[in-house]
């Protein structure tokens, strides 16, 4: 009887599992992306996928694993529609996680703003930081610092509220108050009330104001992103069956989806990004129409439900049909126009029925949805959208002067600006038999990168993002890299791979054979087994990777990561079950293991390392974070940290504490400071001073309020 009820359970459990992937083969892309929005300042973004950084671009979607750095005195934002996220000066960004239920995001170090104005049922939006993960619980404005110098991470809840986990029991902080965590994972933080506004905030709040008084918010959804640009570029009008529309002030001769270049953006493939800074939320959502002889965008109903992003809502034209008396050159050429009212939009990528539905009937308005999605999708297996039926339709915009945009080939591949190379199509160009789904180009590392994929960018330092992050939430896996898929996409032109294929191409990656590790060369130094920092010690934080200088940072002095470290004595706490520490994987296709940290003991405070000699350092930035103002009634668990001195040592023995690690300034030398304490039993060429002692500012001058000007902001102005 056991062994029966055994086999019936093996069978029960295989046919979930055959289940569960056939469904998985086909997931469906998440119905949002998020827009970098504004630009100040030297911004940089790290596609999820490749190993690159490029300056960031307004109006570029990013979605899971992509990451954003904002160097010295930049300033950059990005927008879901219902939220906004604010980044300060040298702060380091990930988006773990992008889906339609969570955005999970991790911050390695700097100053994050996150203003929710809607929190929808169900949704869950996380901070993780090297100290905790917060959940938000409430629709409100937060503030996060993390210092890595200090090992601290202060949340401040102006308003809403949220609970922050991490290695013993949760902290709840309720709106007003600022918790300061220390101690690594541990848990141990300060409560104090909310701390007033700095010239950041400041900032953060205008940007709130204006976007919460766009009268373009009458006629869309609140979940459009991008909405709130359309204002200052256009007007609204009422326009027959088209209901509200609005019409840009463009030059004569103008028209959609022909000002800006194309990107390879996963899961949706072939992505749209406009010139203009109010171009995004025209390019991803509603419809275009030609009437009266201009061109307005029709953006559909007002749905409560979140309307679906699109990558880009056109109907592609290309193939062997299409460019014969065309000047392309070699490699052949690709044209497309904007969908009209009503039109539906087929996409290039795997989906299932009801998305098919979501994304027609969220942009435009389709009498008979079901009747049009029988006509397009495979009933006979659920599974992918078909263009058997797109030679009968007759668009509405195929025949309109300057509605066909056409280039090249390379200029996709290349990301290059597509009005450069566009070349006049014929009407007599435009037959049916040319239309299709997806354009049929395959990508390149440009295309992944977008715009000034070959300039130089400002890159984060190497150690910014070697600390374990604290995630409550389970992180999705890396992306496969880019360079290992690029062949199965070149054999299917234009379409990304399901999520079937990529689970096979990962499991082939997974069982490639390694190469043979190199040959270590042998020391002529004599060796001291036992002595951390000396030649054939057993030091797990030693090794030529760490070592070496990062290729950015070859003119500087070497790191003081490189020279001789005392051993950290390790603690054993016990992991709770409610949050995870993810060391960040060098390989982006290797998923964060789930390994059991070692907290490391605490550091005193030490001096700002991006503060030239003689200079203050300055007050609220990454390496000086803001003094928490005391609340006489709320729990603390340590003694408050004072800017006075060093922050009082926790249930280690002094003995034990580790100098902290300054962090490397960017765009200027480094002080060769010792961080190790000179060790009797070591040679003298390993013997090092110990740090300076820290400086502080105690001014408590609090930064004025700056208005950004429309010259400040690439989205404006123009």
């Amino acid at each position: 009887m056991k062994n029966l009820r055994r086999l019936v359970f093996l069978n029960l459990l295989l046919a979930l599992l055959v289940s569960a992937a056939a469904l998985s083969a086909f997931a469906d892309p998440p119905g949002r992306a998020v827009r970098l929005q504004y630009i100040s300042g030297a911004v940089s973004i790290q596609p999820g996928g490749v190993n690159d950084w490029v300056e960031g671009v307004v109006n570029r979607p990013l979605t899971t694993s992509d990451r954003v750095w904002t160097d010295k005195e930049a300033r950059a934002e990005l927008h879901l529609g219902s939220a906004a996220l604010r980044m300060n000066a040298e702060t380091s960004l990930t988006l773990t996680n992008v889906s339609d239920d969570v955005v999970q995001i991790e911050l390695d170090q700097g100053t994050l703003n996150l203003h929710i104005r809607h929190l929808f049922g169900g949704e869950t939006y996380e901070i993780d930081t090297p100290n905790q993960a917060f959940t938000i619980l409430k629709a409100g404005d937060y503030r996060f610092d993390v210092d890595p110098n200090a090992d601290t991470t202060s949340v401040a809840v102006f308003r809403g509220e949220g609970e922050a986990n991490g290695q013993g029991p949760g902290v709840k902080i309720k709106s007003g108050h600022q918790a300061t965590f220390t101690g690594g994972t541990s848990m141990q933080y300060q409560m104090a009330s909310a701390p007033g506004f700095d010239g950041f905030d400041d900032w953060c709040r205008v940007r709130d104001d204006r976007e919460d008084h766009a009268r373009s918010y009458q006629y869309v959804s609140a979940d459009v992103v991008g909405a709130d640009e359309l204002d200052e570029y256009g007007t609204w009008r009422t326009v027959g069956e088209y209901g509200p529309v609005w019409v840009p002030t463009v030059a004569p001769g103008w028209a959609p989806y022909h000002y800006g270049h194309w990107v390879w953006v996963e899961p949706w493939g072939w992505t749209w990004v406009d010139d203009a800074p109010w171009g995004f939320a025209p390019s991803h959502y509603g419809r275009w129409v030609n009437t009266g002889g201009y061109w307005a965008w029709a953006p559909g109903p007002v749905v409560v439900a979140r309307p679906v992003y699109a990558p880009a809502l056109v109907a592609w034209v290309g193939g062997p049909h299409f460019g014969v008396s065309l000047s392309f050159g070699g490699g052949g050429g690709v044209g497309w126009f904007p969908l009209g009212w009503g039109e539906p939009y087929v996409p290039s990528y795997a989906v299932s029925r009801t998305y098919f539905q979501q994304v027609n009937v969220s942009n435009t308005h389709i009498t008979n949805i079901t009747n049009v999605t029988n006509n397009y999708y495979v009933t006979n297996n659920n599974t992918t959208v078909v263009n058997n039926n797109i030679s009968n339709i007759r668009y509405a915009n195929q025949n309109v002067r300057g509605a066909v945009t056409a280039v090249p080939t390379r200029t996709m591949t290349n990301a290059e600006p597509v009005a450069k190379s566009a070349v006049a199509v014929p009407a007599s160009e435009i037959k049916p038999a040319s239309f299709t789904t997806a354009a049929p180009v395959a990508p390149a590392r440009t295309s992944v990168l977008g715009a000034n994929a070959n300039a130089r960018a400002a890159v984060p330092p190497a150690q910014v993002t070697a600390r374990p992050v604290v995630s409550h939430v389970a992180p999705p896996q890396k992306p496969v890299p880019f360079e290992d898929k690029r062949e199965v996409l070149a054999k299917n032109p234009g379409r990304p791979l399901d999520t079937g294929t990529e689970a096979e191409l990962r499991k082939s990656i997974a069982n490639r054979p390694q190469p043979p590790a190199p040959a270590k060369a042998q020391s002529t130094q004599p060796t001291q087994p036992g002595k951390p920092g000396t030649p054939g010690a057993s030091n797990p934080n030693a090794g030529e990777a760490k070592n070496a200088p990062h290729p950015e940072n070859a003119s500087r002095p070497a790191n003081t990561a490189s020279q001789p470290q005392p051993a950290a004595p390790a603690r054993n706490v016990p992991r709770p079950p409610t949050a995870t520490v993810h060391p960040v994987s060098a390989n982006p296709a290797t998923p964060a293991p789930m390994s059991r940290p070692v907290p490391r003991p605490p550091q005193p405070e030490s001096s700002n390392p991006h503060a030239p000699n003689g200079e203050a350092a300055r007050p609220n930035t990454p390496s000086n974070p803001r003094p928490a103002q005391p609340d006489s009634g709320s729990k603390a668990a340590a003694p408050r940290p004072s800017n006075e001195g060093p922050r009082p040592a926790s249930p280690p023995p002094a003995t034990s504490a580790r100098p902290a690690n300054p962090r490397p300034p960017q765009n200027q030398a480094r002080p060769n400071v010792e961080q190790a304490a000179p060790r009797p039993s070591a040679p003298p060429q390993h013997q090092s001073s110990p740090a300076p002692p820290p400086a502080h500012n105690n001014s408590g001058e609090k930064p004025s309020h700056q208005q950004p000007s429309k010259s400040e902001h690439k989205g404006e102005g123009k």
